[in-house]
């Protein structure tokens, strides 16, 4: 059976509401701003399979989500191997998205990322850094790119919590 190349149109109006049910940092302006990263992360490499980079992009984070969805992903023209492949950065384009969602978590952008949450949650401080501080620990970058950018951000957001953790002491 032969696969069917999915109209990004498609793929928007079929996500596109999911995102509306989500925090206000997971929004469909999350969207938007990873494919913004990922169009600068890629060009570090000559050759990736966009249909899989934006599969990737509009799906990154909703494992539960595009599980529950998978027939109408199908329909879309996706293969159903993909879906296993969400949040993986094993091959280049998982790295890429990985990279560009992980940016969004790291330095100044990501504090204030946390603190949003935060707020849009009503959570105490303990409790945001307690769930900023576990998150923390996955935060890894795989392109070039993302190392360079990502890692200095990476400091940024331990100190800052480390400093936060501190005070609530």
């Amino acid at each position: 059976m032969k696969l069917i190349k999915p109209k990004i149109k498609d793929v928007e109006r079929f996500v596109k509401p999911s995102y509306a049910k989500r925090d206000c940092m997971h929004n469909w302006k999350h969207i938007l701003r990873i494919k913004r990263k990922v169009a600068f992360l890629k060009k570090q490499y000559k050759n990736v399979n966009t249909d899989f980079l934006n599969f990737l992009i509009y799906f990154h984070g909703s494992r539960k989500w595009t599980k529950k969805n998978r027939n109408g992903i199908i329909k879309l023209g996706y293969p159903s191997s993909w879906i296993s492949k969400i949040n993986q950065p094993t091959t280049n384009e998982g790295k890429i998205v990985w990279d560009a969602n992980c940016l969004e978590n790291v330095g100044k952008y990501g504090i204030r990322k946390t603190l949003k949450l935060e707020k849009y949650y009503g959570q105490t401080r303990k409790e945001t850094l307690d769930i900023a501080k576990k998150f923390a620990r996955r935060y890894k970058f795989y392109t070039p790119l993302g190392k360079k950018l990502g890692n200095s951000g990476i400091k940024i957001k331990r100190d800052w919590l480390k400093n936060e953790l501190r005070k609530l002491k």
